[in-house]
């Protein structure tokens, strides 16, 4: 069974994906912004994050950047998801981080974003 962790402060949003996801069989954990989500990941370690990129704590910028100094969550892939206007330039600054895999918007289908993050997963 997979572990994803979602970084997010919109209760709609990670509601239904956590739902999405649980359904498939995945363990989802929920941090409701970035200092929870980075503590979480380090005591979870799990094998995929999805991270919102505005959060009234810390940023999606800065969780990204901080997984990348742990050794522990270094190689954790980050998919990043944007409810606000989605910005090649913003997707550039965050395409630039090594563990950020994916960034794309909230409106995308969750069949879609199943099928990245199923890339994602090591092979069992």
């Amino acid at each position: 069974m997979s572990q994803m962790l979602i970084i997010d402060d919109n209760v709609e949003f990670r509601t239904m994906v956590s739902d999405y996801f649980t359904d498939l069989g995945f363990t989802v954990q929920i941090a409701n912004g970035g200092r929870e989500g980075l503590a979480m990941a380090k005591t979870l370690k799990p094998e995929v994050i999805l991270c919102d990129v505005m959060m009234p704590d810390i940023g999606g910028i800065e969780v990204v950047r901080n997984l990348q100094t742990e050794d522990d969550t270094r190689n954790i892939p980050v998919v990043v998801i944007t409810g606000s206007f989605f910005d090649k330039n913003m997707s550039d600054l965050f395409r630039q981080e090594t563990n950020c895999r994916e960034f794309m918007s909230k409106t995308v289908e969750l069949s879609f974003l199943q099928k990245k993050v199923e890339a994602l997963l090591p092979r069992k």
